[in-house]
């Protein structure tokens, strides 16, 4: 079985989204931010919207270890007749049933034609960027390799002339001889639309943090001086509908999340390439 590692301690998936780019152009006084301030609101702008947006998008990179491109050896299901014709016994078949997409088929053809590539290897999940891709112990240069989309599924396409490994030592460690993995981190690139927003929501946090006026929510329902009505959004109630109480940012979330899932569905299959966690 493929081996995902999540890192000491980790729970059965990644631990939320790591390092989102953000747009902080509409936020003029950024730069005059501490650095520690800016990192507290890009860490806690991007964890919250992560998480109102279902966390599809670029999550943590996990070292994945594959089996390989196929079942080294193997000659795939085999049952009466997929046996020679005519031959008592067999004699070697003729057709290897497999099963591509949910769908039975029957691979016969004699060429070297197909919609597969040459050499390559899917992926358990959805791909947002590769880090890196090392085998025996070896990182190769990014030329060498490509992702693909096949049937909505990533695959991993070797470009540089030679074949990823038909197998692995799963006993080694993965920087040893006889080890093959690859970094990447699962979920969608994260859009140029949402990096604005990240930017955008990080900035008023940071006002917050430094004590200056914010767009956030406060918690005010209601409140009369002078004369003068003022009118608050209860933050409560904003984090109810898996919002934020800033209109750009909201925008955003509702367009990539409209029915507010807590997270991407998914579809149980016997045939869907998994991992496994380590």
């Amino acid at each position: 079985m493929p081996v995902i590692n999540f890192g000491p301690g980790a729970a059965a998936s990644p631990p939320g989204p790591c390092e989102w780019p953000i747009d902080t152009t509409c936020c003029p006084g950024w730069d005059d931010y501490a650095p520690e301030v800016q990192t507290r609101a890009t860490t806690l702008a991007v964890a919250i919207l992560d998480g109102l947006t279902g966390r599809q998008f670029a999550q943590c990179p996990v070292a994945y270890r594959p089996c390989g491109p196929k079942c080294a050896g193997g000659g795939g299901y085999m049952s009466w007749p997929v046996g020679t014709p005519g031959v008592a016994g067999g004699g070697g078949p003729w057709m290897l049933p497999y099963v591509d997409a949910g769908v039975w088929r029957n691979c016969s053809c004699g060429g070297g034609c197909s919609c597969a590539a040459r050499c390559e290897v899917p992926f358990p999940t959805s791909v947002a960027s590769v880090t890196s891709v090392a085998v025996d112990g070896l990182e190769l240069n990014p030329d060498a390799y490509r992702v693909d989309s096949w049937r909505g599924r990533p695959m991993l396409v070797r470009v540089d002339g030679e074949c990823w490994p038909q197998c692995q030592d799963m006993n080694v460690e993965p920087d040893a001889e006889g080890s093959f993995v690859i970094t990447y981190q699962p979920g969608r690139p994260l859009p140029v639309a949402g990096q604005i927003a990240a930017g955008e929501y990080a900035c008023e946090i940071a006002k917050a943090c430094v004590g200056a006026d914010c767009a956030l929510p406060q918690q005010i329902a209601s409140m009369t001086r002078a004369g003068v009505d003022i009118q608050l959004v209860d933050p409560t109630v904003v984090a109810e509908t898996g919002l934020t109480g800033l209109a750009n940012v909201d925008l955003w979330i509702r367009s990539v999340n409209p029915a507010r899932r807590a997270q991407r569905s998914r579809v149980a299959s016997v045939d869907t390439y998994r991992g496994r966690v380590s």
